[in-house]
Parts: C-alpha cells; sequence; structure tokens
C-alpha cells in the first residue's frame, strides 16, 4: 500500500518546499565502494542523475513495500581529473563520502545536511527481486523536497575584475564595423565541474558587450553517459549560451557523438542536428537540402551528384551569412567514429565546401570552424587527419582569388594555444574551457597555460575582434592564458613546402612496418596508403607464395592470425586465398583481402615511397621466390626502390647472383659477430638488427657498419625514447607500426 498518510502528515511542513520525483532506472544498484551504477541488479533500482541537494533538503519513500538508501557525494574535486588525462566513468567530479554500508537501507525520511550531490537506490522491503508492477512505480518512488531553489550564484569575486577587464579590453581594442564574436571550445561538462562558473561568467561580458555570435567548437560534454542524460546536459548548455541573447552556433568535436567509451549510446547524426542546432542559412539549399553546383564563374549550373544528395543526410556541416560585415561562418564536422581514419573529412564534404566558397557574392570573407586541426601536426591526437591537405588546398585556392578572402580557420580539440602560420591565412587552436592543467599530449609549439579552481585561471575563452580595416584578428583571454593578435592579410603559402623540407631533412627515415599497422590491417594496400599519406619515406612488407605461385603480401606462413581462415598460404590458390577477410584488427575497414606483390607495386608506383621488401622463406623454403620477385620489380619498374631482406640470409646471396645490382640487406634478431665485416662480404647494402640488437654493450653497430660502407635500417621502433636514442646513434632508418612517433 501507498505511504500516502505519511505525506499528509508533513503536508503544512512541506509546503515551504519544492517537490519533485526522482527517476529510478531498474537494474541499477549503487556500489557500496565508490557509489557509482553497477549494472545488471535484478533487486535494485537506482537515480542514473546524481542531483543537487542544499542543506535541509530531503528525501521520502512513497511506497512501503520498498527500502532506499544514499549515496552522498562532496564537493570536494579529485585533482587527478583536472592534472592528467582522465575522464571520470559517470562524468562526476564530486567525491564519493563512502556513506554508504549495507545497513543504508531502510525507510527513514533522509534530511541533508550539507550541501552535496547524491544518488538514491531503492530495493523491495521482501528483498525478492523487481517485477513489472515494481518497475512502473520507478518514477514516483522517492520524493525529493528541495529547502529552496539553488539560488542564482552571483560572480565569485576573482572573476569580477576578469569581467570588467575583458570588458575594457574589448571596448579598447574595438574598431568601427569590428565583427564580435565570444569564441569557447572543450567545456566537457562535468556533475561538480566549472561549466556554472563559465557561462555565468559569459553572460556577464555579453551583457556589457554586444557580440555578434557566440561560438563553441565542440566537445560541450565527455559523452559518456546514456542519451538521456547526455542530452539532458547539452540541453541545458545549450540553453545557457541562448540565454546570453545573441546567435549560438556549435561545432560537433569527437565527444558530441556520445560516442566516447559508450559506443551503444551514441547519437544518430539527426540526433547530433537537433541537439546542437547544426542548421544554418536553409535559404541558400535546395529543397533536397543540397547547395546546387557552381560553375567555375561562380555561376551556378548543372544538377546535384547522387553522393552528395546521399550525403547530405549524414552531414553535420551548415554555414551562416552574416551580410553586415560580407562574412560567411562556415561549421565543419570533423570526426566519424565508424571512419578507419576518425578525424578528417569526406572527399563530401570537400566538394561541398567548395560549392559553399564559389557561390558565395564576390566580396565574401570567410570564417572556418572545425573541432579539429586540418593537419596531423597540429594536433596530438590525430596521427593523421584525413583529406586535411586537400581541404586546406581548396581554401588556399579560394584565398588566392582576388573574389574572396579566408579570415581564419580556427579549431580546438588540442586543449592548448597555437597559431599556425605556415597558410596564406591563420590557422588558430583555443585552449579548452574545462578545468585541465598537463602539458603532455599536446602538440609541438602549442602553449597550456596553468589552471586552478577557485582562480581567475579556472576559465578560459576568447573574444574576437575581427578588424577588417588592419586586416588584424585580436583574441582577448578571458581567464588563463594571454591576449594574442595575428594578422590575416593574405600571404605566401608555405605549408606544403615546409612539409616537404621536413620530411626530406630527415637524418633517419620513417618505413612503416607492414604500413601503417598501428592503425590499419597490417600488409593491406589501406595501410601502405595510410603510410603514404602519413609522411612515410619507406614502407616494409613481407611476400610469400600462394600454391599457383603468385606473390601475396603477408608476413606469416599461416593465415589464422589475420584472417577469418585456417591454414598455411602455400596449400591455397590464389582465388582461393582472396575469400578471406585479412582484417581481424580494424573492424572500421571492413572486409580486406590479402593483397598481391603486383597490387602494392600498382598503389605506390607514383609515389617516391622506398620498399623494403622481406622475403619470408625462413620456414616455408619456396621454390623460385627470388626469381619471382626480381621479374615482377622489373614488370613493374620498381628495382631502383626496392631492397631485399631477410632472415635467410642463403635467399638475399641467392638475390645478388641472380642480379648483381639489386640490394640486399640481412635481417637478424640475435647478438652476430662482426657484422660490418660480415654485411660487407656477402654484398649487402644495410644490415636490418631489431632494436634489441642495437643495445648489445660495448657494441656500436652505426659506428662499425658506416665504417664499411653500410646502412642500418633497425626494427621495429615503436617508442619515443628509442626513436630519439637511434637519431642520436645515426641510424639510417627506423621501421616503425607508428609513422606519427617518428617525427
Amino acid at each position: 500500500m501507498a505511504i500516502r498518510p505519511f505525506h499528509e502528515v508533513y503536508l503544512k511542513e512541506c509546503a515551504k518546499y519544492k517537490m519533485k520525483y526522482l527517476q529510478l532506472t531498474p537494474g541499477y544498484r549503487t556500489a557500496l565502494a565508490d557509489g557509482m551504477l553497477v549494472p545488471d541488479s535484478p533487486k535494485h533500482m537506482a537515480t542514473e542523475e546524481l542531483h543537487r541537494a542544499l542543506p535541509g533538503s530531503r528525501l521520502r519513500i512513497c511506497e512501503k513495500e520498498y527500502l532506499f538508501a544514499v549515496a552522498v557525494f562532496s564537493l570536494e574535486r579529485n585533482p587527478i581529473f583536472i592534472y592528467s588525462y582522465a575522464y571520470q566513468p559517470e562524468e562526476n567530479w564530486a567525491s564519493y563520502t563512502q556513506n554508504l554500508t549495507p545497513q543504508s537501507y531502510g525507510q527513514e525520511e533522509y534530511i541533508f545536511e550539507q550541501e552535496c550531490w547524491f544518488r538514491v537506490c531503492v530495493r523491495r522491503k521482501d528483498g525478492e527481486d523487481l517485477n513489472s508492477e515494481d518497475n512502473g512505480r520507478a518514477s514516483e518512488l522517492i520524493a525529493y523536497y528541495e529547502s529552496q531553489k539553488i539560488p542564482a550564484a552571483r560572480n565569485k569575486p576573482w572573476f569580477e575584475q576578469e569581467i570588467a577587464e575583458t570588458v575594457s579590453a574589448v571596448n579598447r581594442e574595438d574598431a568601427p564595423h569590428a565583427m564580435k564574436l565570444c569564441l569557447l571550445t572543450d567545456t566537457h561538462h562535468t556533475v561538480n565541474g566549472t561549466w556554472e562558473d563559465t557561462v555565468r561568467n559569459i553572460r556577464s561580458v555579453t551583457a556589457r558587450i554586444k557580440y555578434d555570435a557566440i561560438v563553441h567548437m565542440g566537445d560541450l560534454t565527455d559523452g559518456m553517459l546514456p542519451k538521456r542524460l547526455t542530452r539532458k546536459y547539452v540541453e541545458d548548455m545549450v540553453r545557457d549560451l541562448e540565454d546570453c541573447g545573441v546567435p549560438l552556433y556549435i561545432v560537433p568535436g569527437n565527444h558530441d557523438s556520445n560516442y566516447f567509451r559508450n559506443r551503444r549510446n551514441a547519437f544518430s547524426f539527426e540526433e547530433m542536428k537537433s541537439l546542437y542546432r547544426l542548421y544554418g542559412s536553409e535559404k541558400y539549399f535546395s529543397a533536397n537540402g543540397v547547395l546546387p553546383i557552381a560553375s567555375a564563374n561562380g555561376m551556378l549550373a548543372g544538377e546535384n551528384r547522387e553522393a552528395d544528395v546521399a550525403e547530405a543526410n549524414t552531414r553535420l556541416d551548415y554555414y551562416i551569412d552574416v551580410p553586415e560585415y560580407s562574412i560567411r561562418m562556415i561549421f565543419l564536422s570533423s570526426f566519424d567514429d565508424a571512419a578507419p581514419v576518425r578525424y578528417g573529412y569526406t572527399e563530401g564534404q570537400l566538394r561541398w565546401l567548395e560549392k559553399v566558397l564559389v557561390s558565395s557574392v564576390p566580396g565574401t570573407r570567410f570564417l572556418i570552424f572545425s573541432h579539429d586541426a586540418p593537419l596531423a601536426k597540429l594536433d596530438y591526437w590525430s596521427f593523421h587527419v584525413r583529406n586535411g591537405e586537400a581541404l586546406l588546398d581548396i581554401l588556399e585556392k579560394c584565398n588566392a582569388s582576388e573574389d574572396y578572402q579566408i579570415v581564419g580557420f580556427f579549431y580546438g580539440h588540442t586543449h592548448a594555444d597555437y597559431i599556425f602560420e605556415e597558410c596564406s591565412f591563420p590557422v588558430i587552436s583555443i585552449g579548452c574551457a574545462k578545468l585541465e592543467y598537463f602539458t603532455d599530449k599536446k602538440p609541438q609549439g602549442a602553449v597550456t597555460w596553468p589552471r586552478e579552481a577557485d582562480t581567475v585561471t579556472q576559465d578560459l575563452w576568447d573574444s574576437v575582434l575581427i578588424d577588417f580595416e588592419q586586416q588584424r584578428l585580436k583574441l582577448i583571454r578571458f581567464g588563463a592564458g594571454e591576449d594574442r593578435e595575428v594578422s590575416f592579410a593574405k600571404k605566401k603559402s608555405i605549408y606544403q613546402y615546409v612539409s616537404i623540407m621536413q620530411r626530406k631533412s630527415r637524418t633517419m627515415k620513417i618505413w612503416a612496418h607492414r604500413g601503417a599497422s598501428g592503425h590499419a590491417p597490417e600488409n593491406t594496400l589501406p595501410a601502405f596508403e595510410l603510410a603514404h599519406m602519413m609522411g612515410a619515406d619507406g614502407i616494409e612488407l613481407d611476400v610469400q607464395l600462394t600454391r599457383d605461385g603468385v606473390p601475396v603480401v603477408i608476413h606469416d606462413e599461416k593465415i589464422d592470425r589475420v584472417s577469418d581462415g585456417t591454414g598455411y598460404v602455400k596449400d591455397y590458390m590464389l582465388g582461393e586465398l582472396k575469400a578471406f577477410n585479412m582484417n581481424k584488427s580494424f573492424p572500421a575497414y571492413g572486409k580486406i583481402t590479402v593483397p598481391t606483390l603486383a597490387e602494392v607495386y600498382d598503389l605506390i608506383k607514383n609515389t617516391d615511397l622506398m620498399i623494403n621488401l622481406e622475403l619470408k622463406n625462413s620456414t616455408v623454403f619456396y621454390e623460385k621466390m627470388e626469381e619471382k620477385v626480381l621479374r615482377l620489380a622489373e614488370e613493374k619498374e620498381m628495382a631502383d626502390r626496392i631492397i631485399y631482406s631477410s632472415f635467410n640470409h642463403y635467399s638475399m646471396r641467392k638475390i645478388k647472383q641472380l642480379l648483381p645490382s639489386a640490394r640486399v640487406a640481412f635481417l637478424y634478431c640475435d647478438g652476430i659477430m662482426d657484422i660490418a665485416e660480415y654485411a660487407k662480404k656477402y654484398g649487402a647494402c644495410a644490415v636490418h638488427p631489431s632494436v634489441g640488437c642495437m643495445k648489445y654493450p660495448g657494441v656500436d653497430v652505426v659506428k662499425e657498419c658506416h665504417a664499411k660502407g653500410i646502412r642500418v635500417h633497425v626494427w621495429t621502433v615503436n617508442e619515443s625514447a628509442d626513436f630519439e636514442w637511434l637519431r642520436e646513434k645515426g641510424a639510417d632508418a627506423a621501421i616503425t607500426n607508428y609513422v606519427e612517433r617518428g617525427e
């Protein structure tokens, strides 16, 4: 029976409270040790959401058949979430007080004595499992009486002066007809976090400055919770910013899809569009939502490509026109968790971007916003940015036109400040609004500012002034960091030249081991293609022969480890081998077949990649393998780019006998006496020792080999310390699964 009379007794007393029922989720309980939710608990139901309580607030159970317990979290923050790369699984920065015990369950009214966060867990009084009737009561079992509405806090003293100084600086730097933006990124909202202070500061400054827009460049939350909770937090944050009274535009970040360690709760594209308001100047779109294709002279022409129409349904990009300043603001999505290379831009996006640029009225200026940087070297987390250079090429072409100008490319994600000036326009990153400070996991050259709670450095965001007359961008910092200023006057782009020169100047070359095997299925065409895109100097690959004598690229003699099949390579005809999926490690790539050596050569023929071809003939002695690979290299006109290697040194001697001009190298993974003399004696141009072989005490392999004209190519080098050590030793090449670590 319901305990309704229990409430009536307190009716008069409860009039001063604001009452609401707390939503319970059946099947969850609260862990005694850490206060976190534990799933698959048939006897319990608990609040997924953590609630805030003020002193005097109280909880009551509404049905006498149940007992409840309250897990209490203090306002103290665990510094690990501020000063290291760490995410609290429930996005909760409050500290569990460890108040729960098995005896905590009861029916007595619970009264909070101090401000805190809390979670409630309920079970049946008789100890039985919950049934459908119990589950149906989950929304009205716990009544929460707030002692008073949580007051709208005033600006904290340490922010008052910063607010005044920011307003003064913006007014001082303002210019006639200058555009003003409030720009923030990477808020990563958490329970007991700092979002309330951030939005209060923005609201206070906005009340005194007329911003043209607020732009949030993504990662509003950590994106780790059930959809319902993430949606609630995002809606609250969006409402907070919209209450500032100026237009709000959001660029979706990687966490915003709610995928992070939480793929089963990821938002659909339609859910993201609606939740984050990802809609732009719709009047410029055709009825199907796709901008009409423009010809080279800017006139609209032709019909939409089918691919563009299809992709429009999943596109999170949009643009906004601001005629007052002849500005078109373009917002680009830069993350797809389902893609093989998750950060970057699709070809469809690039086509869309070109149309949006060339369809603009002559004289239009462009502001580009993206959560991620366009180049991997600008972002620690991106080993490669898909189509990043192609994106920059489009923007550079636009900026070279007399009709248009790129004012700036803004991005977040790095949680650090940086201005990249190798393009013809500035590329600018903004530090994170989230209270966070650690200096590792940042791109080279980026600045991370010290942060501390309950000081002005707790917060971080920028007021951006765009002075069109002076061609200057002025970024006025609120909180941690310094003001910045950069010209957006057109200049010569040098980023491609710098990239080429940096690669050419490498004293130790970087060869991708079985392709970019740290990020793609080893020894496959996607792995070799990715290695090239990541800037590798060469690739290492392994060759074996099928039963019908075709050279195929695979490392193991058996296909079991890398495929959905079993057995030896030598026992399969090529057609049979092609039926297997050679991708066990990277599901996003889908099914991938074993490549023939000829297919690999065709793929990389028009690149400058060196090829280290390892003959896998130390266990299975393939007949005429040497003749086959030499013949194929000649047919494909690749002979001058190949170094042959093997643990079977007799095979390398045979290669030299068949073709004296061929370059061979001896692979080894154990200590060999006088390896330099040995290599020279048998005509090897290089030795290929393992990292471990380079560290034998009293032996300097590089020095001894170089003295005899022998190169040293070391495998498999994956640790940053080993890269640095080998570079100092003078090694000629490092063979690695992770090309990006060799920079």
